[in-house]
């Protein structure tokens, strides 16, 4: 008898072990791709709105802190190309001065848009809090919609700031 042991040599995989691997792999990429996608898009417009929330309590903190107004304006006027929060710095009575902006947000991405409508207020690209934190004038409110661009699988965000100037976040639909 010969107890020596057999060395198997292994060439690498079998035309059916591969054909088997690559449709199994393929079918799971069809399911969790399209959820996956849904799951990116959802967040970004969760992360816009948060962005926008995040700069209407900064310009609500800064004009209590200063004592002195300040706002949210949309750039050019179109909230859906940003918006930057401004404080009038040196006291010459404008927003027009450079060192008047103290944050700044970038254009919205992935075809996602921004509308705002105003109440009671002179503006609706300019949103205004005064050394109290409340929204200038006293009566005014705004309702701001972000639209993301694929609104038949994600809803819409609703953005709304009271005469407080507390802002609040409920989700909308498309129509």
């Amino acid at each position: 008898m010969d107890f020596r042991p057999r060395i198997r040599v292994c060439n690498g995989f079998s035309l059916i072990e591969l054909l088997v691997t690559i449709s199994i792999l393929a079918v799971l990429l069809g399911i969790g791709l399209p959820s996956l996608v849904t799951f990116i898009n959802n967040n970004q417009i969760t992360t816009q709105a948060n962005d926008l929330v995040y700069s209407f309590h900064m310009a609500r903190s800064e004009a209590i802190k200063r004592g002195a107004q300040t706002r949210v304006a949309a750039v050019n006027g179109n909230w859906s190309n940003g918006w930057h929060i401004q404080a009038d710095t040196n006291n010459d009575g404008d927003y027009l001065d450079a060192a008047d902006i103290l944050l700044q947000w970038e254009p919205l991405t992935g075809g996602s848009s921004l509308a705002a409508v105003a109440t009671n207020a002179p503006s609706n690209s300019v949103i205004s809090f005064n050394s109290r934190g409340s929204v200038v004038p006293g009566n005014a409110s705004f309702v701001l919609t972000l639209t993301p661009a694929d609104c038949d699988n994600i809803a819409s965000r609703i953005i709304s700031v009271q005469p407080t100037g507390r802002p609040d976040v409920a989700r909308g639909d498309c129509s």
